[in-house]
């Protein structure tokens, strides 16, 4: 994992940091010109009677209407902070950058209810939101559970849709999804449970005991140790069992004092609104909305996983998949924070990628 990034530019150059003195407010992120700083705060927006979203939408310098939005969507337990370095460098590209917050996390529409999690439902939203915003084609770009509603965007929206890239998380086709059917499958073909803390994560108690351990929870979810996802996160009741005995372990090299105290704070908030995702799958409220879904993605795709990242294995993702007609597909030296721990190859890979399919 990365040490701290820190850039310097020219006038015209453009960086996102999260500032020190805005802590006691997450949900701001701050972007700095030479000479002229600018405070881009979050939005939010009611996208239907009772249901809103927070949102960060900021225009890219060069003010080029040619170049298409990029819409990120953060996984769990992020926020859009996570995207950062991502909206720093698309903004001097002159690309339009919007990042919301999705369901469960900051000041976006957060229910206990786990039926509010469908899929279909979330994609309707971020279409009512870009229609606000008047944006009309999207390359949208995935990390972790971000992955899921990013492929079912193109599937229910591939009109919107211009290319899809999905980080650290890869493309199942609509299909009736058994957790300990893939944990069995898990333990055949790669000799441990991906999975299995899953099983924790649909518990009634995980919540709790998250909060009451969130150093504990911080420290395993950004081991700067790798390995220690294989060993003490993956498998079922390692998860449960590291967080009891509140375990610590250290962090990994990019997480700033700043990025630890903005992500805490989003846990502690609440963690049940963000388990439901989980629970949403495990579930299979989505069946009904996709089982007459076309699965081929006919739009480009490209994804982008950690060789160290031992829950979302670039080898469940990578290769020739009948269900997307084009693929791309990079490996980098990083764990499952790929586009935090190497920022400039992830933003390398992406120029590269987008490039290409805005040329088609």
């Amino acid at each position: 994992m990365n040490t701290i990034i820190n850039y310097s530019f020219n006038l015209l150059s453009v960086f996102i940091i999260v500032s020190s003195l805005l802590l006691n407010n997450i949900h701001s992120i701050n972007i700095y010109e030479q000479y002229s700083p600018l405070v881009l705060k979050a939005e939010n927006y009611e996208v239907i009677p009772g249901i809103n979203y927070e949102y960060i939408y900021v225009k890219g310098n060069m003010n080029n209407s040619s170049k298409p939005t990029i819409l990120f969507l953060h996984g769990f337990p992020s926020s859009f902070h996570s995207w950062r370095f991502q909206i720093e460098h698309f903004l001097r590209q002159g690309y339009d950058c919007l990042a919301p917050n999705m369901m469960g996390y900051g000041r976006t529409y957060s229910p206990l209810n786990t039926d509010e999690y469908k899929s279909k439902s979330m994609v309707e939203h971020l279409i009512i939101l870009l229609n606000h915003l008047h944006v009309n084609d999207v390359i949208i770009i995935g990390h972790d559970f971000g992955t899921h509603v990013a492929n079912r965007f193109v599937l229910y929206q591939p009109q919107r849709t211009l290319g899809v890239v999905l980080i650290s998380g890869g493309y199942s086709k609509p299909k009736i999804f058994d957790l300990d059917q893939a944990l069995e499958s898990s333990r055949k073909a790669i000799g441990y449970e991906n999975l299995g803390y899953w099983k924790f994560f649909e518990a009634n108690d995980a919540a709790e005991i998250i909060e009451r351990n969130l150093e504990s929870f911080i420290d395993l979810a950004f081991a700067n140790d790798s390995m220690l996802w294989k060993t003490d996160l993956a498998p079922v009741g390692k998860a449960r069992n590291w967080l009891i005995n509140g375990k610590r372990t250290t962090r990994a090299s990019f997480m700033t004092e700043n990025d630890y105290t903005i992500f805490r704070q989003y846990l502690a908030e609440g963690m049940q609104p963000k388990l439901n995702w989980y629970k949403a799958i495990i579930t299979n409220i989505d069946w009904n909305d996709e089982k007459d879904l076309d699965p081929i993605i006919k739009r480009p795709v490209l994804f982008i996983g950690g060789t160290k990242d031992y829950i979302s294995l670039i080898a469940f993702y990578s290769g020739p998949n009948p269900y997307i007609v084009d693929l791309d597909t990079v490996a980098l030296k990083t764990a499952h924070w790929v586009m935090e721990e190497n920022p400039a190859a992830v933003n390398q890979e992406l120029d590269r990628w987008i490039k290409r399919i805005l040329s088609i």
